[in-house]
Order: structure tokens, then C-alpha cells, then sequence
């Protein structure tokens, strides 16, 4: 006999009927209590009891239970235990007490035992249904759950991520099948019911049509979704109310820890199920779904292994290949079987090839653009792709699914695999809205052949894809690395011939010209030369045609050896340094410039390399010193820090200072030079050829002051004590 109370005030929620539930706070004070609950503890005014502590209303509730109930439930409000089910006598029926802790809320919640204790017969019955059942036979399943519930119909339903629901076993009562291979539409499980399933292990309802318990709390919109005495959402009540099920079960399976499906058993009539049962059910479906799980890592490990194979071919196939696409035409078998697709096409930019079930290549030129505006996914899949977009593409597609892959960053590189349809019958439910005809059903169920929906892309064919699209990235980026070190070979040739060009132009100016002076003048002059000037004149003439030799020789070992330093020898440079300096005199007709030298010590390096130095910069210290009244020149050395330093100080126009960060670039010159002859090659050759002596070069100037060049040049091993000598 129910309690009348005045609950005006309150907020109220309908639930299932079977049970009995009290939520504390953290403070263990009583925020919410079912209609059950009021009437097994014979409590008549709610408001003696909602935000009343527990243990204020002393025995009343637990009886002799009660200081023991207390400490278990101040341990799992301090989260010492998680939770604990206790079967004991209340309110003269043995009933099962469960406590639990969820968000800060404790639930006491009991239910009615039906069963003492499960037979040894039963638990050895199921002990051998478990080892009999196979890693991936869920038909054997659905008959093991129903060996311990009896129930017209049990099935296993897998929930798609196209939200579609395919039912892959099914046990019952007649031995006829209903619903395997079927599928239910996306309707059959709305996003908002996920929570309902996916929180708990199974969820429990003796009779769908006793929902109609009144719980009772002062909280605004309060959830009572952790709770078995949660009503089944309504889409499901009024569905399995028009197959005339009352009793239902559903199992919540998850995969990997992600909601997976579930295993629905129902019945035709009211039927209790004791919860000893209720959790032999669970352990069955946790132990197959373990098996499950093992033969799915397992058949990864499998395809792992043909994975492994087929990544080694085709690293070495893109190594050997020019370019990738190439290594994938020769791989196009292997990589859409990887996947079981039944077609496969390649898109390089632009270029299209195509193996199997495929669309013309005009349509996949419209399915490339459509999927780059519709993501900037690397990875796009859809399995109702025809049923979905099909009409923004011109003429019928072959296919039903695609999963398409944008290899790198950019859209020249595109693997699309295609399924065609796998056609089945599909359930649509359509929830009506409460109308005052009468006979009006409240759920509309419609049957439909979906003929545009292809196999869903599991894990394991997924995983081959990112690998498969990792290896591209990888192949790509080694091939961008190679041709830009071509590129830059290419390039750093290119310069090569460019600096030998400018070399042999600029650092054979100056003895050629000497030459041509030397010859034009003994030309003119034969006649009135005695014999020893004659000789002298045909030794400067020799002297500048060995220079030239020199120079065109050490070009070409420069342009040969370009990887290597140049060879060294100990060099006296005295000799050498006065005879750059006449001859630079002579050929820039500038006799009044006068030069001092202070200590020349010896110089490991090349001779002609040397020449080449030291020609270019005292002639450009000369050059640059024509209009000056007073032109001097110094060079010096000394050594420093393991290195012979040679300087050579100037008194010539000197280099602005903005100029000097880029002086050494080749045709950079001083914007003070005017009208003075040059090509900007000089210094840019001399750091050139210093950096491959090991050495370096500095300049230091002031406008209208002069320069100073620095040379740093590495000593090998100690000089010859002969040659340090003044």
C-alpha cells in the first residue's frame, strides 16, 4: 500500500520498480529518496528525512547492520573501497545492499534476492560453455548468456561508427534467427543513449512497464543515470514494447576501452533475474570479450607480419625507384588486398591510375576536389560516400565506400581504396509524437534494403594506412633531401665554372699585361739595349709567363681538387712580395709609390696560390693609391697564436664603412671607387683561396685614410731555422 505524502516542494523523477535507492551527500545526509525506499522503512513525512544525516535516524534503517553500514560507507565516501554489495535481511526480506560512490554522491541502493546461492552444476555447466567459447564466436556467447537467463532471444549488436547497429550473433528460444546480419539505423542508437549503456556494465529492467516509482530530492536536475533503477531510455521502451518484450537485459561491451556494442537479451514476460546471475552474465561477457581482444591483437601480430614484409619491399622498391609513385604502381596489389578493398587508384599530380573496382578518371577528379573542400584531414573514409555526396559527382559511382590519403602537405600525392556496397536489411525506427488518435502507435518501425553502405575500415586495416602514409612521408622527404643535394651540386658547380671563368680573367690580366709591355717595349727599343738589360728584360718576360703558368695550373687543381685543401710547402716570401710590387708599379704607372717591409717570414702554402693572393691585394693597394701624393705601402708579419700574420697597410682611398660587411662577395666594390677600373673579383677570389689554405682574411678601412688586409695563414710544422733568418 503506497504512502501519501506531500511533495509539492519536491522534485520528482520516475523509475524502475524493482529496487529501492537512498543518495547521500558527502556529508552522508540524505539529498534523495525512492517512493520503495519511504515504504520499506515505514516512513511517512519525506521531510523527517531528506537532508537529515544517516546515522541521526539511527536504526531505523539498517537495524543491526547499521554501525557496520556506517564505516563502509564512510570508507568509500573517503575512497578506501570503491564499492560493496552485501546481502542481508531488510525490512524482513533478504534483499542485496549496494553502496557506491559516484561524483561526491553515495548510493545506497538494494534490491530483492531471488537465489541463496548458484548451483556447482551451474557454475560448472558455465565453467565449460567459457572454454568452449571462441575467440571471435559470439553466437556462442549469446548461447551461454542464455543457458543462465532462459529468455526468448539474446544477440550481439555492433555499433558502427557510422552509427549504424549490425547484428552479428543471435541465440534463441526457437532456434530461428530475426535480426543476425540485420542492421538497425542510425535512429536505433541516438548519441544521447551512448551514456545510458556505456557507463555500466549491463543494465536491467524485470518489466518495462513498471516504471513508475517516484523518486524524491530537493536538487535541481538531478541524475540518477549510475543507478539500475535508471529507466531504459524511452526509444528503446516503447520499441521492445512493440515486440511485445517485457523483461530485458543489456550488456554493455567494450572493446579496447571503447564502447564497443552490446548483448541484448529480452523476453516476452516478466522475469527477475537474481543478481548472482546477473553477474555471471557479466563475467561471461568480459571473459569472451577478453578472447576477443586477443584474437584481434593477434591477427594485428599476423598482418603485422605481411605488414613488415610488404614495408621492406617497398622501402627498397622507393629507394631504387626515381620517384614514389613509381614504387607504389609496382606495389598497387599488395597495398589495396592490405586493406581488403576492392578497388585502389594513385593520383599524382594529376596523372591517375586505377586497379579494380574504380571510378572513370574524370570522376576521380571530381572526388579529389571534393574531398580536399570538403577536410584538410590526411585521412578522410566514408562508407556511405555514394549515398552521401554520390550526386555532386557526374554519372553513377561503382563503389559504395572510400578511404582516401593525402600523402605530405601538399595535394599531388593521393592513394584512395574504394568497397563497393554490401547490401542488408536495415530497421528504421521513428519515434511519433503523442497525438490524441487513438491506435496511434507511438514508434513507427520500417524495414529497408541499404544498398549504398560498404564495410566499415577496422583498426587493423586503418593502422596499415597511417603506417603505409608514414613510410610515403618519410621516402618523400629522403628524395626532396637528394634532390636538393643535387640541386646544390648542380648549383655549386655551376659556381665552380663561374669563379674558374672569372679566376683565370682577372689574375691573368696582370702578367699578360706586363708581358704585352715588355714585349711592345723591347719591340721599340732592341736597337739601343745593351746585352745585360736585354737579359733582364727577357727574365721579367719569362718570370710573367711562369706566373701564368702557375696561375692556370693552380685553377685547375683548385677546380679538381674543389673538396680537398691544396697541397703546402714552406714558401720564402721576400722575393716574391718585391717582385708582385715592381710589377704591379709598372703595370698601374705608379712610380712614386713607395713601399716599406718590415719582417717577411716564410709562409706554408701553395706558391701560385700565394701569387694569387699577394698579387691582388698589393695591386689593389696600388690601384686604389694613384691619386693619392703620398702613396705608401707596408707590409709586415708575425706570428699569432700558431698562425703567420701578414699584414699589408695602404694609404689608398680606403672602403666606406657600410661597405665592408660585403666587400668579400665577388662584383661587390667600394661605392667611393668612381671611375677607377675593376670587377669586384680581386678580394672575393683571395677569401676564396685563403678559406682552402685552412687560412682567413680581415679588412680594416677608413675613407681617405687607407686599408689594411690581414692574412692568416696556419703553420703546418716549425720553418726551417734558414728561412726565419732577416
Amino acid at each position: 500500500m503506497r504512502v501519501d505524502l506531500n511533495v509539492s516542494d519536491l522534485n520528482t523523477s520516475n523509475i524502475q520498480q524493482f529496487g529501492s535507492i537512498i543518495i547521500l551527500d558527502h556529508n552522508l545526509h540524505i539529498i534523495g529518496i525512492s517512493e520503495n525506499a519511504l515504504q520499506d522503512l515505514k516512513i511517512h513525512h519525506i521531510e523527517s528525512v531528506l537532508d537529515c544525516s544517516l546515522r541521526s535516524l539511527g536504526s531505523t534503517i539498517f537495524g543491526k547492520h547499521t554501525n557496520k553500514i556506517h564505516r563502509l560507507l564512510e570508507n568509500i565516501r573517503d575512497q578506501i573501497i570503491p564499492r560493496q554489495i552485501i546481502p542481508i535481511k531488510l525490512a524482513d526480506k533478504r534483499v542485496y545492499l549496494k553502496l557506491s560512490l559516484h561524483d561526491k554522491q553515495i548510493f545506497i541502493e538494494w534490491e530483492e534476492q531471488f537465489k541463496k546461492h548458484t548451483s556447482a552444476e551451474k557454475i560448472n555447466e558455465f565453467s565449460f560453455l567459457l572454454d568452449n567459447i571462441q575467440s571471435n564466436n559470439w553466437d556462442l556467447v549469446c548461447h551461454a548468456i542464455n543457458r543462465i537467463l532462459h529468455f526468448d532471444h539474446v544477440f550481439v549488436v555492433q555499433i558502427d561508427e557510422t552509427g549504424y547497429s549490425h547484428v552479428v550473433a543471435e541465440d534463441t528460444i526457437d532456434g530461428k534467427h530475426y535480426y543476425k546480419n540485420m542492421e538497425f539505423s542510425k535512429s536505433f542508437m541516438p548519441n544521447e543513449v551512448f551514456p545510458f549503456y556505456s557507463m555500466c556494465s549491463y543494465r536491467y529492467s524485470p518489466n518495462l512497464k513498471h516504471i513508475n516509482q517516484k523518486f524524491y530530492t530537493n536538487e535541481r536536475d538531478f541524475k540518477l543515470l549510475e543507478s539500475q533503477l535508471a529507466p531504459i531510455p524511452e526509444l528503446h521502451q516503447i520499441f521492445l514494447s512493440e515486440k511485445e518484450v517485457v523483461s530485458a537485459l543489456f550488456f554493455s561491451i567494450h572493446i579496447d576501452g571503447n564502447f564497443w556494442g552490446l548483448l541484448v537479451a529480452h523476453h516476452g514476460k516478466e522475469k527477475n533475474i537474481d543478481l548472482q546471475q546477473r553477474k555471471l552474465c557479466t563475467f561471461a561477457i568480459q571473459n569472451a570479450t577478453s578472447k576477443y581482444e586477443s584474437y584481434l591483437k593477434q591477427n594485428l601480430l599476423e598482418r603485422n607480419e605481411i605488414l613488415k614484409t610488404t614495408e621492406v619491399d617497398l622501402k627498397i622498391d622507393l629507394l631504387k625507384s626515381k620517384s614514389v609513385n613509381c614504387a607504389l604502381l609496382k606495389h598497387m596489389d599488395i597495398i589495396m588486398n592490405m586493406v581488403n578493398a576492392d578497388g585502389f587508384a594513385l593520383f599524382n599530380q594529376g596523372d591517375v591510375c586505377l586497379n579494380g573496382i574504380c571510378p572513370t578518371k574524370s570522376q576521380l577528379y571530381e572526388i579529389v576536389a571534393f574531398v580536399q573542400a570538403h577536410t584538410e584531414k590526411s585521412l578522410f573514409k566514408d562508407n556511405n560516400f555514394r549515398a552521401t555526396h554520390g550526386s555532386k559527382i557526374q554519372g553513377k559511382l561503382p563503389f559504395a565506400g572510400l578511404m582516401y590519403l593525402k600523402v605530405g602537405l601538399l595535394n599531388d600525392q593521393i592513394l584512395i581504396w574504394f568497397r563497393k556496397e554490401s547490401g542488408s536489411t536495415v530497421l528504421n525506427l521513428h519515434l511519433n509524437q503523442l497525438s490524441t488518435e487513438q491506435n496511434k502507435p507511438r514508434i513507427t518501425i520500417t524495414e529497408s534494403i541499404n544498398q549504398d553502405v560498404a564495410k566499415s575500415w577496422n583498426d587493423i586495416e586503418i593502422n596499415f594506412v597511417l603506417t603505409l602514409n608514414q613510410i610515403l612521408k618519410e621516402s618523400i622527404v629522403s628524395k626532396l633531401k637528394e634532390k636538393q643535394q643535387w640541386n646544390e651540386q648542380v648549383v655549386a658547380s655551376n659556381n665552380e665554372l663561374e669563379m674558374l671563368t672569372f679566376t683565370l680573367s682577372h689574375d691573368l690580366k696582370n702578367p699578360l699585361s706586363i708581358l704585352k709591355m715588355g714585349l711592345q717595349f723591347l719591340q721599340n727599343s732592341k736597337d739601343v739595349l745593351n746585352t745585360v738589360a736585354l737579359q733582364k728584360w727577357y727574365s721579367n718576360l719569362i718570370s710573367s709567363t711562369e706566373s701564368i703558368e702557375d696561375i692556370i695550373n693552380n685553377v685547375v687543381s683548385l677546380s679538381q681538387q674543389k673538396g680537398s685543401t691544396l697541397s703546402k710547402e714552406p714558401i720564402p716570401m721576400a722575393y716574391n712580395l718585391q717582385q708582385i710590387f715592381n710589377d704591379s708599379t709598372l703595370l698601374y704607372k705608379n712610380k712614386s709609390c713607395e713601399v716599406e717591409y718590415g719582417k717577411l717570414l716564410p709562409i706554408w702554402a701553395e706558391k701560385s696560390a700565394l701569387y694569387q693572393i699577394f698579387s691582388n691585394l698589393i695591386s689593389n693597394s696600388i690601384k686604389y693609391s694613384t691619386n693619392s701624393s703620398e702613396a705608401n705601402l707596408y707590409i709586415h708579419s708575425y706570428f699569432e697564436e700558431g698562425q703567420v700574420c701578414y699584414l699589408i697597410q695602404d694609404t689608398g682611398i680606403g672602403i666606406p664603412k657600410e661597405n665592408l660587411n660585403q666587400i668579400f662577395e665577388i662584383f661587390k666594390r667600394g661605392s667611393n671607387v668612381k671611375d677607377i677600373e675593376g670587377t669586384g673579383v680581386g678580394l672575393s677570389l683571395v677569401k676564396r683561396i685563403m678559406e682552402r689554405l685552412g687560412g682567413s682574411v680581415k679588412i680594416e678601412s677608413e675613407v681617405s685614410k687607407g686599408t689594411t688586409v690581414y692574412l692568416y695563414f696556419p703553420v703546418v710544422e716549425d720553418f726551417p731555422p734558414s728561412m726565419l733568418t732577416d
